[in-house]
């Protein structure tokens, strides 16, 4: 028997074949049909499924569940993804339109929940009972494993890590909130910042860019820059006082970092440190344990066929 793990985004889709015990066997993707119309999406996934199932020679008919990674935000109870404004999803009843579609029952979560359960089950944090994961990178998010569980949280909506507040006379948040941590240790904040500076007048190595974005910045972190230095310490920083907050109030055994930002693990592991510790308890900061994420690009489906696994 076999299990898939299917990874919609915004922009691509991604599908991965797994044996019953969840080792991936293969993976393909394709683009995102765009519009909001989800046939679609739903036409291509199930493509990339057959076409996985031809590539290793096994009868569709051995496939035993379905996981599906998914943005938000999500009615988990009832299997719906409740809007992707990005790919204009609305109130799509997706548990029950793969269900239908493939014959076998699905399992629904978010995409940052997935991409933390694989890490906490397979990558980063293996053996580890409780897990938080921090995904940087166009935004920032993460997920929550306790005891060897997502953390979902009442209504479906825990874990919007790139919403704790770290600067509450920090600027306004398309959330709601003030000084949330995306707003500065996002790669899209971190590009934005430093372009601002240099509207400014800052002077600066960016200033020979041709694209200022955030591998600019880290760029110029490596070259001795004290503007790129500035403003990454401080994105740095800011995600070590999230980190440290959550400590509080979880004690996981490990936060684990993902995302393209995370690409730079050597210039965040130390600034993220100092931040964390700041926040906790002086007796207990020395037990925070930092890691770099491990699965790369295949946490998402990853994430869905082990919880697919796990929970079907």
């Amino acid at each position: 028997m076999y299990l898939v793990g299917i990874d919609l985004g915004g922009t691509k889709i991604a599908a991965s074949l797994a044996g019953d015990d969840g080792t991936l066997l293969g993976t393909l993707q394709c683009p995102t049909p765009p519009g909001s119309d989800f046939s679609p999406v739903l036409e291509a996934s199930v493509q990339l499924v057959d076409r996985l199932f031809q590539q290793f020679g096994a009868p569709r008919g051995q496939l035993a569940g379905v996981g599906l990674s998914c943005p938000g935000p999500l009615d988990l109870k009832q299997g719906l993804i409740l809007q992707v404004a990005t790919a204009g999803w609305q109130d799509v009843p997706v548990r029950q339109l793969f269900s239908q579609a493939l014959g076998v029952p699905t399992y629904l979560e978010n995409d940052a929940n997935a991409a933390a359960y694989a890490e906490a089950v397979a990558g980063a944090g293996r053996g580890c009972g409780s897990v938080v994961y921090f995904t940087v990178s166009t935004g920032v998010g993460g997920g929550i494993v306790l005891d060897g569980k997502v953390w979902d949280g009442a209504h479906g909506s825990a874990a919007e890590l790139g919403h704790i507040t770290v600067d509450p006379q920090g600027p306004p948040c398309p959330c709601g909130s003030r000084g949330c941590v995306q707003l500065y240790s996002s790669g899209t904040s971190i590009a934005r910042r430093a372009r601002e500076a240099l509207a400014a007048g800052a002077h600066s190595c960016l200033e020979r860019e041709s694209q200022v974005d955030a591998r600019a910045v880290e760029r110029g972190v490596r070259a001795g820059d004290s503007l790129c230095q500035e403003i990454w310490r401080d994105a740095m920083v800011r995600l070590g006082t999230a980190t440290g907050i959550l400590n509080q109030v979880l004690d996981p055994d490990l936060f684990i970092f993902g995302g393209g930002v995370s690409n730079a693990w050597d210039l965040m592991e130390e600034p993220i440190r100092q931040g964390a510790c700041a926040y906790s308890y002086a007796k207990n900061a020395h037990l925070i344990r930092l890691a770099k994420a491990s699965l790369g690009p295949l946490v998402g489906t990853t994430g869905a066929i082990l919880l697919a696994r796990d929970l079907l």
